[in-house]
């Protein structure tokens, strides 16, 4: 399974959002994730894309999962020792407590480009009025993004 996370901010520190979506290893639409948070920054909106789209895998009984964010600096803070005064540390230990349950997590770092659904979505969940809502069924305007996103389709910035 693949998850592809993104997050948005509207400026930055501005309006942002985080958004995801669990695809099978063919890119069929399983599940989709869509949150607010309010007035942050693009980093708090990153680690929260990944924490709920850990934690939606997690529920959904999935064993094996590829998780794409797009940010290096997620990775970065994923794989080191995080000093507990980060104003991120309790969202990044939380993503860490997820990676260590009984499951086969990698997580990959991905182009914006490379990623267009979410980069899509994430977008949209700026402007979302709910705080974290999940969705079973692809939005309209999908259908194309999944297909290109499932054939390596890269799209320039």
């Amino acid at each position: 399974m693949i998850l592809n996370v993104d997050g948005s901010s509207i400026g930055n520190p501005g309006v942002s959002g985080f958004r995801g979506l669990i695809r099978n290893s063919d890119g069929a639409w399983v599940q989709d994730f869509i949150g607010n948070i309010g007035f942050s920054n693009i980093l708090h909106a990153e680690l929260l894309a990944v924490c709920h789209g850990l934690a939606l895998a997690w529920e959904l009984d999935i064993k094996e999962l590829w998780c794409y964010p797009g940010s290096k600096i997620v990775i970065k803070l994923l794989s080191e020792h995080v000093n507990v005064w980060h104003h991120c540390a309790a969202i990044i230990y939380n993503i860490k407590d997820l990676l260590a349950k009984d499951w086969r997590v990698k997580v990959v770092h991905t182009l914006r480009e490379g990623s267009t659904c979410a980069d899509y979505l994430a977008k949209l969940g700026a402007c979302n009025a709910e705080a974290y809502s999940s969705i079973a069924i692809p939005p309209n305007r999908m259908s194309l993004l999944l297909l290109a996103d499932a054939s390596g389709t890269i799209f320039s910035r």
